[in-house]
């Protein structure tokens, strides 16, 4: 028996695994308690083999990543462009806006009745005015003298027989006069109606002015035909600064009725000459009259159909555009205007037969307060 320790045991006794031949052990050990000796080499260790997906999953799976990621970059791009595009437009509705704006506020300047019209009184015969005392007595003594209706008859022939300066017949606005015209055509009205120039007040105590805003005239004579289709009154403007409000109006109506009024802010005026001519002005609707006026160095002189009506000496507006206005005292004017003419002079001419009368009324008599037809100007129309 191997009972000694410090030999080798031999149950424990490991053969050589380049041995040609291993020991049977059942022969040292008996088969009832024979041990198994392991093979050699051992075995490696065993491990569990890892779950793989299919091809077919994974080409899947990557087809949607590059969807996911193809699609959020059209969003980042379409989100991208939707702002820059929004930018874009409000830059341009800013531009677009800004140029109107532009646009308006020079075409305001130029084109467009002044807005000071806006601030005038609602009342035709609100505005308090200043009539110069015993004017119509002057006047018609002045009509009745046949000397001095001559003289100022020839004065205008002579003035108004040579070259004009301005020579437009008001068919269009291709003169170059930058003739008033308005888009708002509801209330009140200055436009081309194909025939001539036309100028409708339909407020009940307005008048409608309109300039010829390229115009600036210093001693001259100012002559224009009138033809007022409804309504009753209609005129001639002159003198005219359209940023101040101030201008003279030298009107009639359909009865041969005239006036010469002084605005100076737009709402408020001085009459300064009236009177009733019936004989040389032609009375009722659809009536085509010549008006025309003389202004020479602070005296104005009026006339109708080349008859003289009378004249008044004022100092207050001695140059500045010409226009025209319809006035609506109580029934809705439109009023047709055609061939206006304009002629410069620095001296009036010797007329016979004698020198020019004095004026038949001035403004610097004594005046007392009325409340005669002075229209306010009409604050609807807009450039």
């Amino acid at each position: 028996m191997y009972d000694d320790p410090t030999l080798p045991d031999p149950r424990e006794e490991k053969v050589s695994p380049t041995d040609v031949t291993t020991p049977d052990n059942s022969s040292l050990w008996g088969s009832a308690t024979a041990k198994t000796i392991a093979n050699w080499p051992p075995p490696g260790p065993t491990y569990r083999r890892r779950e793989t997906l299919s091809s077919r999953t994974i080409i899947l799976i990557a087809i949607l990543a590059v969807a996911l990621i193809s699609g959020g970059l059209g969003f980042i791009v379409y989100a991208t462009t939707i702002q820059y595009r929004g930018g874009l437009h409000a830059q341009a509705t800013v531009f677009a806006r800004s140029t109107l704006q532009a646009q308006d506020t020079a075409q305001a300047q130029v084109q467009g009745t002044a807005n000071f019209f806006a601030t005038a009184n609602a009342n035709i015969y609100a505005s308090a005015t200043a009539q110069v005392g015993g004017t119509a007595t002057l006047t018609a003594q002045g009509n009745n003298v046949t000397a001095t209706a001559t003289t100022y008859g020839s004065l205008l022939a002579q003035l108004t027989g040579g070259n004009s300066v301005l020579n437009d017949t008001l068919v269009d606005n291709s003169g170059g006069n930058q003739w008033d015209t308005t888009t708002n055509t509801t209330s009140s009205a200055c436009i081309f109606n194909g025939t001539d120039y036309e100028i409708d007040e339909n407020q009940s105590g307005y008048l409608q002015p309109c300039f010829a805003e390229a115009t600036n005239f210093t001693n001259f004579a100012y002559q224009a035909d009138i033809v007022i289709d409804t309504g009753t009154a209609a005129g001639l403007t002159f003198c005219a600064n359209p940023s101040k409000g101030s201008y003279y109006l030298f009107r009639f109506d359909i009865y041969g009725n005239y006036a010469l009024d002084l605005y100076t802010s737009g709402s408020q005026a001085t009459t300064l000459l009236t009177g009733a001519d019936p004989t040389d002005i032609a009375t009722g609707l659809s009536q085509s009259n010549t008006l025309s006026v003389i202004v020479f160095k602070g005296t104005l002189y009026l006339f109708a159909n080349q008859a003289y009506l009378g004249s008044v000496a004022n100092k207050t507006l001695t140059s500045g555009m010409i226009g025209f206005a319809s006035l609506d005292s109580s029934v809705p004017t439109k009023a047709e205007f055609s061939n206006a003419q304009v002629w410069t002079f620095s001296a009036l001419p010797t007329v016979t037969p004698g020198t020019i009368p004095s004026p038949t009324a001035t403004a610097t008599a004594t005046v007392t307060a009325t409340t005669t037809a002075s229209p306010s100007a009409s604050p609807s129309a807009t450039p």
